[in-house]
């Protein structure tokens, strides 16, 4: 099992006690055999520079250029202990100079190993993940800024052209320029047959298309598809189809949120308004059918607020389920 990066800063930390501890010994007790130098040595080092060695690789990934150096410190420190120790076991006869032999070249290619291998590659993975921060800032501002000048000129236009123009055609066509123009300046809505929100504006989209009207959306909060939530959204389309045919109107606004326990849409228009008592006729047929009962048969609610000359407000309540 691989370790975390908790566990190699732990462990990293236990190796630095142990190297002070070690530097402790050596001026304040006894030389031991040079076999017992060495291997104390080793493990010592080891255990203060491998876990912080390990975590800088884990950190450097698949960058080939970072990974051939890392590499070549790391086998540079391996020759310096190898050869160290190797000179140190040649002067064997010599303990008074075996012994600090053996210990330098080990402390030295220890010391190597942090300098190559963890010290510049942190500082450079440091310096590039500023750059990248910096960068991002700078494009995250050109945005912004280009966003705010197209608003202030290319989307009021659009809007201009579509309250002004005589001709559906231009107005559709600007409509849609004005769509495909937000959503680049704003981001990408996700799939509008996954998500609630996303097939709400995608069925806004559809009515305005269609009818020749402005849908004035407001969407708060979104969730995921689901029979409860396809509900609302047929419901809003069946609210919006009757705005847009029968209310005499050129802009229908609508307010969909989902909050923990629901989701409520709001459609409404200032149209003409109709008769609540024959709204069952020839020309109203969508609202028992297409609206009422289709939320009543997922466990939702519609109210219809209506008169004559008023406009129409249709209110949608579904719970959602958390079961």
């Amino acid at each position: 099992m691989r370790m975390g990066s908790r566990g190699l800063v732990w462990l990293g930390c236990l190796g630095l006690l142990g190297f002070g501890v070690l530097m402790w010994a050596v001026g304040h007790t006894a030389r031991p055999s040079l076999p017992a130098v060495v291997a104390i040595t080793l493990v010592v080092v080891t255990a203060a520079v491998g876990p912080w060695v390990a975590l800088v690789r884990a950190r450097l990934g698949d960058d080939p250029e970072l990974l051939g150096l890392f590499r070549v410190v790391v086998a540079t420190a391996v020759v310096i202990a190898v050869g160290g120790v190797g000179f140190a076991v040649a002067l064997g006869y010599r303990e008074t100079v075996a012994s600090p032999a053996a210990m330098l070249s080990v402390l030295a290619a220890g010391g190597v190993a942090l300098a190559g291998a963890v010290v510049l590659p942190w500082l450079f993975l440091t310096t590039r993940m500023l750059a990248r921060e910096r960068a991002a800032r700078a494009r995250a501002e050109e945005r912004a800024d280009l966003a705010a000048h197209l608003h202030d000129s290319v989307l009021q236009a659009l809007t201009l052209i579509q309250k002004q123009s005589d001709s559906t055609e231009v107005r559709k066509l600007a409509r849609s320029t004005e769509r495909d123009l937000r959503s680049w300046l704003y981001g990408r809505q996700p799939v509008a047959g996954n998500d609630f929100a996303a097939a709400v504006t995608a069925t806004a989209e559809v009515v305005e298309d269609t009818f020749d009207v402005v849908v004035e959306l407001v969407s708060v909060g979104t969730c995921a598809m689901d029979p409860r939530s396809r509900a609302v959204v047929g419901a809003v389309r069946e609210a919006l189809t009757n705005a847009a045919k029968h209310g005499g109107v050129r802009r229908v606004s609508v307010f969909a949120e989902v909050s923990e326990s629901e989701v409520f849409a709001l459609v409404r228009d200032r149209g003409r308004g109709f008769d609540p008592v024959v709204r069952g006729g020839a020309n109203r047929r969508g609202i028992p059918d297409s609206i009422e009962r289709r939320m009543r048969h997922e466990g939702g609610a519609a109210t219809i607020r209506t008169a004559l000359g008023e406009g129409t407000e249709v209110e949608l309540r579904m719970p959602l389920g958390h079961g």
